[in-house]
């Protein structure tokens, strides 16, 4: 099956490039709809004119973000946060996501093969 997500253009390029090979979304009734061995198109925000597809080779689902990020933390966000903490602070304070729906859906981190088509 193929879904569709939207990245940013920082994380759309870092999946471009190899260095992001994991998505980290909103466990809601979309994302409760991947299973692994799926297809996902990432469309590129804003202009919508550039694509990647992945492959899902892994998800898995966390009650909240702390335990989420924590995971991978030293892989993913070392780099960029001072704390697993600080990540969280972001996705509230950054408008990805809402506290409350956090809350009720849970999240999810996506494990992606390689970039394998590039329109």
């Amino acid at each position: 099956m193929l879904h569709d997500l939207k990245l940013y253009g920082e994380n759309f390029d870092k999946m471009k490039s190899g260095s992001k090979t994991r998505e980290y979304r909103l466990y809601d009734e979309k994302r409760r709809l991947i299973k692994i061995g799926d297809t996902i198109r990432f469309i590129k925000l804003p202009d919508m004119n550039e694509y990647l597809y992945a492959d899902v080779l892994n998800i898995e689902v966390f009650k909240n973000w702390y335990d989420c990020y924590e995971k991978y933390f030293e892989e993913d966000y070392s780099g960029s946060y001072n704390s697993v903490q600080d990540v969280v602070d972001d996705t509230y304070s950054g408008g990805y996501y809402t506290k409350e729906d956090s809350d009720k859906y849970g999240c999810c981190c996506i494990t992606l093969s390689k970039i394998r088509n590039i329109l």
